[in-house]
C-alpha cells in the first residue's frame, strides 16, 4: 500500500471547488479510504467501500464485454455526480456538490490531470 504523504493530500484536495466539485477520495482496491478531502459530515468510509465495489464490478463487466479495461467511469446522480478514475493501483473517487452546473469535459480532463499526478508520487 501507498505512503500517503502530504503531497497526495494536497494533489487529491487541490480539485475541491474546481468544476463543482464537493471533494475528492483516494481509495485502495479493497476500499480503504487513504485521503480524503471531502467534508467531515460525510461517510466517506462507506464511500470509499462501494465505489472500490463499483469500479471493479464494472470493470470485470467491461472485460466480459471485450472492451477492453476500464480506466474512468461517472456515474450521474439526483445529487450530483461521481467520477472515478483509476491510478497507480488506486482509484480517486469526486464528488460534485449537488446543484451545481458542471463542465462534464473540464471535469473529466482535470481529473484525469489530477491521475496522472498522482500516479507519479504514489509509491
Amino acid at each position: 500500500m501507498a505512503e500517503i504523504n502530504d503531497s497526495v493530500k494536497q494533489l487529491v484536495a487541490s480539485l475541491n471547488g474546481k468544476h463543482g466539485i464537493l471533494g475528492c477520495l483516494l481509495v485502495g482496491r479493497d476500499g480503504t479510504v487513504l485521503c480524503t478531502s471531502l467534508p467531515q459530515d460525510i461517510e466517506v468510509a462507506t464511500i470509499g467501500a462501494l465505489s472500490a465495489t463499483l469500479f471493479s464490478n464494472n470493470d470485470v463487466s467491461i472485460q466480459r464485454m471485450n472492451r477492453g479495461a476500464l480506466v474512468q467511469m461517472t456515474l450521474l446522480t439526483d445529487q450530483g455526480i461521481l467520477h472515478f478514475i483509476e491510478t497507480a493501483g488506486h482509484y480517486l473517487v469526486v464528488l460534485t456538490a449537488r446543484g451545481q452546473r458542471i463542465n462534464l469535459e473540464g471535469l473529466i480532463r482535470s481529473v484525469e490531470e489530477q491521475g496522472k499526478s498522482l500516479s507519479k508520487v504514489l509509491v
